[in-house]
């Protein structure tokens, strides 16, 4: 790695350091039971979230917005439609897909029904030999993790996830949305 690209990513992880220990509003007062430990522990989730899947995009050579894009593109799905889920604009969209397809994770294809239409589709093949196998071992310790709660226990973490999503989606929307 170069001298320029180590201290671009060392910024970067100071960034995302420093957004994860400013903490704006206190939902302590608005939440009974909710103490600064929990506080700490949604910092500590964010950044070991978000520093698990830099490194997994370092290793195999992709920055994190490119990586986070491969994992949108599934069966398939047109660059407006990326555009549409990560708010990127069209022409950084194009500038992503550039790069994955210079990499072999994507390819563009013709829709089956409407030629004009272009498919922006995985390389199965290269994911499965350089992503998948790092992932081996992540799913087998979290299938450990999981295998200590009981159905009940899941769905509620599950109904949780499923709030805390919403919650993320709506405030994006907000933030894309404000002019301020």
């Amino acid at each position: 790695m170069t001298s320029k690209k180590l201290e671009n990513r060392e910024i970067r992880f100071s960034i995302i350091l420093i957004f994860n220990y400013l903490y704006i509003g206190d939902i302590r007062a608005e939440v009974p039971g909710l103490s600064s430990d929990h506080h700490l522990l949604g910092q500590q989730f964010s950044l070991a979230l978000i520093m698990f899947h830099q490194s997994l995009a370092d290793k195999v050579g992709l920055n994190l917005t490119d990586y986070k894009v491969l994992g949108i593109i599934g069966d398939g799905v047109t660059a407006g439609k990326i555009a549409e889920i990560t708010g990127l604009s069209t022409g950084m969209v194009t500038t992503v897909v550039d790069r994955l397809e210079k990499r072999n994770f994507v390819y563009r294809d013709r829709d089956a029904h409407d030629r004009r239409k272009v498919i922006i589709k995985l390389n199965a093949d290269k994911v499965s030999t350089e992503l998948a196998p790092l992932f081996q071992s992540f799913g087998e310790v979290m299938g450990k993790l999981f295998s200590r709660y009981s159905a009940e226990q899941l769905a509620l973490l599950e109904d949780f996830m499923r709030g805390c999503i919403d919650v993320f989606r709506q405030e994006t929307l907000k933030l894309r949305n404000n002019p301020d």
